[in-house]
């Protein structure tokens, strides 16, 4: 929690999972989940703009320098002015979303800046004095201890990336000024700001990151170098970034981006926050033990990771091939087994034939159990070996989830998956509220998996928290425009939460390039806003059809049906397909589907699908049945079925 200097006594720095709560005006901050809430409606701030903001905090209306924020809340890195003016300029507005602005941030010319609200007293904690002076860091850490409490199940404490001081150092990262092929001033002003967002998220990350002066500069003969060269063509704004190693500047990994030069000013945050991700994986990867030092198979590494970040149709057979490369020439490197057995497990749900989609089962639990035989603290293995079991047996998968929670350290990546993965099983048995906790623990181990957004976004929206479900998916649709999981809840947000015109223009404009996807979300759409039995009938028609055409998920089908009122339907949609094919249950608890939870069919369904079982062994009853507010939802025949021995 300290930085050490040479010429100063220690500072102490930003550690958000162990600040309390505080009341700031009008506002709670609360800094463990980057959140502050008023009225019940809550908005996530980033990492680095929350640290900045309990350091003004806690000066309690003293003047604070930007020494002491670059000491604090960049842990002394090299940062420019304008990396700490843009998270004041965040928090102003921030302060300014709100009618009466809780807070107002004073600059003081040549000194620093000042924090003034009638709050600013219940901030915790005092600010350590920090002498001027160049600031050299003789302690190292990669991570910060994240204690917290979520579910009545699970007690124990994660450190999160932490490591010994016999270990390795962090990977430093070196970051050039990008290269700028236009005229444009716009274009090179951004240019200009790319290194800059990387070196700050870089830092939110735990890793040493640095800017250069030059290409060739001190800091590229070590660690990793990060070069990139930005075009405009005044139409779009392309980014071409690369990540080298630092000693030979053999390539490690590369990726273009582009945009409509009218919409770049978000480029620097996508491209910072895609880096900061490959360079942890880096990180990991070289202080492992055994370490993969090799560059060629940490640039296969990188490539499969990218892929389970977001797989594409048919990507399973590239991913096999590479992360069996990997294992050949590294066997005793067990992230390799784990990326292999998911390399397997995404094989078996994408093969049709029976006996092959089996045997990749039984050769992603294979590389599974070999990499907890190799390395027990690996967290991916546990989420895939869940995966592989019954999909109705929901106590067995949560079972190896726990064990996993309990002893998985690493990566940080695949151990935000593992509270992701219990995350998705607490919603499958109707356990809402508990599952946002999951998740947001899950982003914080893992902030730069785009999956992990889009999952709090949808999360939040199943709940009623469409403001925050909203803020999550801007968040998500900055820094991840082109994943298919953010754009998939962008979607499933709309339709199901949005008034009808906002959903519209989610869904694009009726012309030959609007996809099969979102014809039928504008048909559905159209049928809730038209409150027409003849609309709605030609809709639930396309809603069938295209779900026979697997345009849409099954489970998407029958959220479509309840929400359109045919709840018959809707029940007969879920029971056709349970009979058929395995499907996920967390459609059943969301505010879409109540009028199935009152169906009198419903018991019969949630016993075919596992629940039943469930609520009964574990005494973990759904939102709906253990929340007094929402009692009318849990029929007497439900609470007998779960008290009951004799159901199946």
């Amino acid at each position: 929690m300290f930085e050490s200097t040479d010429d100063a006594m220690p500072v102490q720095g930003i550690d958000l999972a162990q600040e309390p709560d505080f009341d700031l005006g009008s506002l709670r901050v609360r800094p463990a989940t980057c959140e502050v809430e008023r009225d019940s409606v809550s908005q996530t701030v980033q990492r680095r703009v929350m640290q900045v903001l309990v350091a003004l905090a806690q000066a309690r209306g003293s003047v604070v320098s930007q020494d002491d924020l670059v000491a604090r809340c960049w842990r002394g890195l090299s940062v420019t002015d304008d990396a700490i003016f843009r998270c004041i300029s965040k928090l102003r507005k921030l302060a300014a979303d709100y009618p009466d602005a809780p807070f107002a941030i004073e600059t003081i010319p040549g000194v620093g800046y000042r924090l003034t609200s009638s709050g600013v007293a219940a901030a915790p904690g005092p600010v350590a004095p920090a002498a001027p002076g160049n600031r050299r860091r003789s302690v190292r850490r990669l991570g910060v201890v994240a204690l917290l409490a979520f579910v009545a199940s699970i007690a124990a404490a994660i450190w999160i990336g932490r490591t010994n001081l016999g270990e390795p150092p962090p990977v430093r990262v070196t970051v050039a000024p990008f290269e700028a092929l236009t005229s444009s001033e716009n274009a090179r002003a951004l240019a200009r700001s790319i290194p800059n967002q990387i070196v700050n998220q870089l830092g939110d990350s735990q890793v040493e990151a640095v800017l250069a002066g030059d290409k060739d500069g001190a800091g590229a003969r070590s660690g990793l170098l990060v070069t990139g060269i930005l075009h405009d063509d005044g139409r779009n704004t392309n980014v071409d970034v690369r990540i080298e190693d630092g000693p030979t500047h053999a390539a490690l990994w590369s990726a273009q981006y582009k945009r409509a030069s009218d919409q770049a000013s978000d480029l620097p945050l996508e491209v910072a926050a895609r880096v900061a991700d490959e360079a942890n994986m880096v990180t990991f990867a070289r202080s492992a033990k055994p370490s993969l030092t090799d560059n060629a198979a940490l640039s296969a590494l990188l490539e499969v990771t990218d892929m389970i970040r977001d797989p594409s149709d048919g990507a399973w057979a590239q991913m096999i091939e590479r992360a069996e490369a990997l294992v050949a020439r590294h066997p005793k490197f067990a992230f390799g087994h784990d990326v292999l057995a998911v390399a397997y497990a995404e094989a078996a749900n994408s093969v049709g034939i029976p006996d092959r989609a089996n045997a990749m089962r039984d050769a992603a639990a294979r590389e599974a159990k070999l990499t907890l035989k190799l390395d027990p603290e690996d967290a991916g293995a546990y989420v895939v070996l869940s995966d592989l079991q019954p999909t109705y047996d929901h106590r067995a998968r949560e079972a190896i989830l726990l064990r996993g929670l309990k002893l998985a350290k690493h990566p940080k990546e695949p151990l935000g998956g593992l509270y992701s993965a219990e995350g998705r099983l607490l919603d499958d048995v109707g356990r809402l509220r508990e599952s946002v906790s999951l998740k947001l623990v899950a982003h914080a181990t893992d902030e730069w998996g785009a999956p992990k957004t889009a999952q709090l976004a949808r999360a939040y929206a199943n709940l009623g928290n469409l403001p925050a479900a909203r803020t999550w998916l801007q968040k998500g649709m900055q820094l991840w425009p082109n994943h298919s999981g953010v754009r998939r809840v962008r979607k499933y947000v709309a339709g199901f939460y949005e008034p009808p015109a906002a959903a519209m223009a989610v869904f694009g404009s009726a012309d030959a390039t609007m996809s099969a996807d979102d014809a039928v979300w504008r048909s559905f759409v159209e049928a809730k806003a038209a409150h027409s039995a003849r609309v709605s009938a030609a809709a639930i028609e396309r809603i069938r059809a295209a779900a026979d055409r697997g345009d849409i998920p099954r489970e998407i089908q029958i959220m479509m049906l309840a929400d359109l009122g045919a709840t018959k339907q809707a029940m007969e949609a879920a029971n056709w397909v349970v009979g058929r094919q395995q499907v996920q249950t967390w459609f059943l608890f969301t505010p879409v589907t109540g009028n199935m939870r009152q169906d009198p069919g419903f018991v019969r369904l949630a016993d075919r699908l596992g629940l039943i079982k469930y609520w009964r062994e574990t005494g973990k009853l759904p939102d709906f049945c253990s929340d007094p507010a929402r009692r009318s939802e849990c029929s007497a025949e439900l609470l007998a079925a779960i008290r009951s021995r004799g159901s199946s």
